[in-house]
């Protein structure tokens, strides 16, 4: 659901707007010791060091739970498991991994029961300077960060008020600063039909590449991030043909 998009729309590039001048970028996330082993692309296997832990509420569906998406530091590419983020939202996908240039790869098996692997490209990850400049308008506009601040395991966070254009209605959000791009998350929503998450992240025309939507509570959904740090997965698309998909 793009319910952000007629709405809101931010610049990739206005982290001098989210954050004080004297802000300093957090800092980058090493790899570990098995990424050098386990990362291996050209053989269809990546390997993720650490996890995002999401608690959630969906109130509209009337279901909670916690949504897990595992990742890369060292290239920001994430990981989506049917088991543990998507579950009934992603149809015959076992997993999806998406990476920071919008590309996704999307591993399962199709009606015949053969393992198959799509490749997908969201373009909306590259906003040409027109979208930019109308971004950052509607950003200073609609999002309006209050004096309050914290801490959320190691990286700095924000609140925000956040209004709607359409309804004038308002509600508070944490926005966390990461050392890694958070877009694999809010791109997923531009992939039609394919997975679903319990809950929307769509805030791709919202906000830049490293601000994670840490907090929610509004009256259709209450998200919080639980926990983030080491949760070793390999996710392994050998074995999966590549199914060509028609544009």
């Amino acid at each position: 659901m793009k319910r952000y998009i007629s709405i809101f729309t931010l610049s990739a590039c206005l982290l001098a707007v989210v954050l004080p001048a004297s802000a300093q970028a957090p800092k980058k996330i090493p790899a570990d010791k098995q990424r050098i082993t386990l990362w291996k692309p050209d053989k269809g296997q990546y390997y993720f060091s650490h996890a995002l832990v999401f608690d959630y509420q969906n109130k509209a569906d009337k279901t909670a739970g916690t949504i897990k998406i595992h990742l890369d530091p060292v290239t920001g590419a994430m990981c989506f498991v049917k088991e543990t983020s998507f579950g009934q939202g992603g149809k015959s996908f076992d997993f999806v991994i998406g990476f920071p240039d919008g590309k996704y790869i999307f591993c399962g098996t199709d009606e015949d029961g053969k393992k198959v692997r799509i490749n997908e490209v969201v373009k909306e990850f590259k906003p040409d300077a027109d979208t930019k400049k109308q971004q950052q308008d509607d950003f200073k506009t609609y999002v309006v960060p209050t004096e309050n601040k914290r801490e959320e395991f190691g990286f700095a966070s924000t609140e925000y008020d956040l209004t709607y254009a359409t309804s004038g209605s308002q509600e508070k959000i944490w926005l966390t600063h990461t050392p890694f791009s958070v877009y694999p998350l809010y791109g997923l929503e531009f992939v039609e039909s394919a997975v679903s998450l319990p809950v929307s992240f769509d805030y791709m025309n919202l906000l830049p590449s490293d601000l994670l939507l840490s907090e929610i509570n509004s009256k259709d959904v209450v998200l919080k991030l639980k926990s983030f740090g080491k949760d070793p997965y390999t996710a392994n698309a050998k074995g999966y043909v590549v199914l060509k998909v028609n544009d």
